[in-house]
């Protein structure tokens, strides 16, 4: 079994709006979904779950969420797509503008500590550098020599010092949830 979490488009856009803080604001594509998956990780090493649930995965120039790049790009479900294109505006010279601030409060406090120490630490490299300092940080990432490989989130939580143990009821536990929100979305 492999942890696969429920992608919330919700969390998601209320995450990136927190990285761009004000309307008018703009969010880089690349420096975004970087700051996005360490926030992600961190969640994930902390209290076993991420904030956006988008699957993580290895490319040239780093770990994505592979969801969130998509959406970025203008790829993604008719619901998606219509709730993103709701916040921001299209994607011009790989940047996004903040149209109007989101619901904040679908964020907990641990997740805006771990999206602001994300911040901090991809707000500390040059972007230049961004890629190859991940590359060296997250041991998790493998080089897919130009295609797309999963991150296994279990991977992650090995390489923090999870038990099988701890792995294994964070996979049983998320499998739960999905099947409880799979009901509750026929509804």
């Amino acid at each position: 079994m492999s942890i696969r979490f429920s992608f919330d488009i919700n969390k998601t856009i209320a995450a990136l709006a927190f990285l761009a803080r004000r309307p008018g604001a703009k969010l880089d594509m690349f420096l975004s979904i970087k700051r996005l998956y360490s926030a992600d990780r961190r969640a994930l090493a902390s209290w076993g779950k991420t904030i956006t649930g988008d699957r993580m995965v290895s490319m040239d120039q780093g770990p994505v969420l592979s969801t969130v790049y998509n959406l970025f790009k203008g790829i993604g479900t008719a619901d998606h797509l219509r709730r993103w294109k709701s916040y921001f505006g299209e994607t011009v010279n790989n940047t996004v503008q903040l149209q109007r601030p989101p619901e904040f409060d679908l964020l907990s406090e641990d997740e805006t500590d771990a999206l602001e120490a994300a911040q901090d630490e991809i707000g500390s490299v040059a972007p230049w550098h961004v890629a190859d300092f991940l590359h060296d940080l997250y041991p998790e990432w493998e080089d897919p020599h130009g295609g797309m490989r999963n991150i296994d989130p279990a991977k992650i939580l090995r390489k923090v010092g999870r038990t099988e143990d701890e792995i294994h009821m964070i996979e049983e536990s998320t499998e739960s949830f999905n099947q409880i929100e799979k009901m509750f979305s026929r509804l």
